[in-house]
């Protein structure tokens, strides 16, 4: 897939959106900033913002309704 060249401004854009994203839901995944940014994870990590951690597979069990036993 070739890349996409971003201008000066839609790169900027993207970036205050994915900060402004964590701003707001600070307890979110990488995935979730990625895909409101509107660009994929490695994107965002190459032009240097600071993304969240990835969470364990225990954080994400306990994240899904399913646990409780059933789907709300």
């Amino acid at each position: 897939m070739p890349r996409v060249t971003y201008t000066k401004e839609e790169k900027q854009i993207i970036i205050d959106r994915a900060n402004e994203y964590m701003k707001r839901k600070p307890n979110t995944t990488r995935n979730k900033v990625a895909n409101y940014a509107g660009v994929a994870i490695s994107v965002l990590e190459r032009w240097g913002v600071v993304l969240p951690k990835p969470i364990t597979a225990k954080q994400r069990i306990s994240k899904s309704p399913w646990r409780v036993g059933h789907m709300i």
